[in-house]
């Protein structure tokens, strides 16, 4: 064996004994989080947990400020399309019908694409879908 080779190996095995200390190292590592830090993400988690919401998209299919309207077109759409989910948002001083749960705007419009006797259909998006909504289509 040549004196360089002697030096590579041993450079070698430095270098895998650093590693190996460094890892023997990283798992004595402790956190200590404050008390209010826990108690606030426990919060988090819990109201996350009760009212689930996920961001997407809805068609909205009517819009007006007459609250009676829109849900009769609420009614009229569920006889329709019964297995499409429908909610009514009030965004002052509209109410809008929005129907579906969509992942992408890409989803929303192959849906208006077979929506029939609802011109003016547009995709809209929502952060306030329940998880549920999406699994219901």
């Amino acid at each position: 064996m040549t004196m360089s080779s002697t030096y590579r190996i041993a450079g070698i095995a430095a270098l895998l004994w650093c590693w190996v200390c460094a890892g023997a190292q990283a798992q004595d590592v402790q956190v200590q989080e404050e008390p209010r830090v826990s108690e606030l993400i426990r919060v988090w988690v819990a109201d996350n947990r009760a009212n689930p919401k996920i961001e997407g998209w809805r068609v909205q299919i009517m819009a007006s400020t007459d609250r009676r309207q829109v849900e009769d077109g609420r009614t009229r759409f569920r006889v329709e399309y019964p297995e499409v989910s429908a909610t009514v948002v009030q965004e002052q001083p509209y109410y809008k019908l929005r129907v579906g749960a969509f992942r992408s705007r890409q989803e929303a419009l192959a849906f208006i694409r077979v929506l029939e006797g609802w011109p003016g259909a547009y995709p809209a998006i929502d952060n306030n879908i329940h998880p549920r909504d999406f699994l219901e289509q």
